[in-house]
């Protein structure tokens, strides 16, 4: 800033410093690069803490006092770990974790199992590629809510499953009508083909996506020494495909685990606690029964068990991800 004054006959001209506010000094205070830097770290850090680490010690908290919702906070005495060990000794949790491991096992090894076969095609598709690609991924941007009620009334007696069924079981002398909702097998193959139809789409776009990363000259230059196609798959293929398949069971592990909406939206965990899983467990425990400290105790539990399986599964991601590297160079 230039500042001219006179000095009798003569005009004198100086500089003098620049009298910025408060937001000048601020922008220029946080374009140092040692502050700089720092900017995402903290907003990082603060998210954390907003997003998870509050509510995990409030969980934490909650789940050593004796509290229900339907009375005061102020009321709620402290137990210790009281929680937990119901939570132990409560052979219906421990029974519906049984259950969520089975429903996701088997619907997880499904969905794997068809979303690999049809990428695998789809990849090798000239034609419509962009149509069957398209086609199989709808199921998955579907509403889960839509998704029960669709299959609820597939499922009824004298619904379209049963009387596509119905000549089949016929050649075999077996009664034409399963009642897929009030039968507990039934119910509980019900729930997994509910959730394999909606969510194979996803193990089959995490497939594709790993096929059409595939490096054709491999291929290529196994082709030209003679292999067979299925020595091209197993030999070349395969093993630059498991970095992908970990990625999918791992994703669809997780999320198989937490199966809730096919389970209120078809049976409520009927018939009887056939199909009551952890997820619902907690829900029924929570909001009906209102033992929040019991629900809190039980939700640590299971972060716990679940924080094994994912850092297992996460160190196998790692796993391949460094065999491949190193094959590749």
């Amino acid at each position: 800033m230039v500042e001219i004054t006179t000095r009798g006959a003569d005009l004198v001209v100086r500089d003098t410093p620049k009298r910025g506010g408060v937001l000048p000094r601020l922008a220029a205070w946080l374009a140092q690069e040692r502050v700089f830097r720092l900017i995402p770290f903290i907003l990082v850090e603060g998210m954390f803490i907003l997003v998870i680490f509050i509510p995990f010690l409030l969980t934490v908290y909650i789940s050593l006092l004796r509290w229900r919702a339907n009375r005061p906070f102020e009321t709620a005495s402290f137990t210790g770990l009281d929680n937990y060990y119901s939570v132990i000794g409560n052979d219906q949790f421990w029974l519906a974790v049984g259950r969520s491991f089975y429903f996701g096992g088997v619907a997880v090894a499904l969905e794997l199992l068809i979303g690999f076969v049809l990428a695998m095609l789809v990849s090798q598709t000239t034609r419509f590629k962009r149509l069957y690609t398209t086609v199989f991924l709808v199921p998955m941007m579907i509403v889960p809510v839509v998704v029960g009620y669709n299959f609820s009334m597939i499922y009824v007696d004298s619904g379209p499953l049963n009387q596509l069924l119905a000549p089949l079981f016929s050649l075999f002398g077996m009664d034409p009508r399963v009642r897929w909702l009030s039968h507990p097998v039934a119910a509980q193959w019900g729930i997994i083909l509910a959730d394999v139809w909606q969510w194979t789409s996803l193990t089959f776009l995490i497939f594709l996506s790993g096929f059409s990363a595939l490096p054709p000259q491999l291929v290529n230059a196994a082709r030209v020494m003679g292999a067979s196609p299925w020595q091209i798959f197993w030999r070349v293929q395969f093993p630059l495909l498991k970095p992908a398949i970990v990625i999918a069971v791992v994703i669809r592990s997780m999320e198989a685990l937490k199966l809730f909406d096919p389970v209120v939206l078809l049976t409520f965990g009927g018939p009887g606690t056939s199909t009551q899983t952890v997820a619902y467990f907690l829900w029924e425990q929570v909001w009906v029964f209102n033992k929040f400290s019991f629900g809190a105790a039980a939700s640590i539990l299971l972060l716990l068990i679940f924080g094994v399986l994912i850092y297992a599964g996460i160190y196998l991601l790692v796993r391949q991800r460094a065999i491949v590297e190193g094959r590749g160079a």
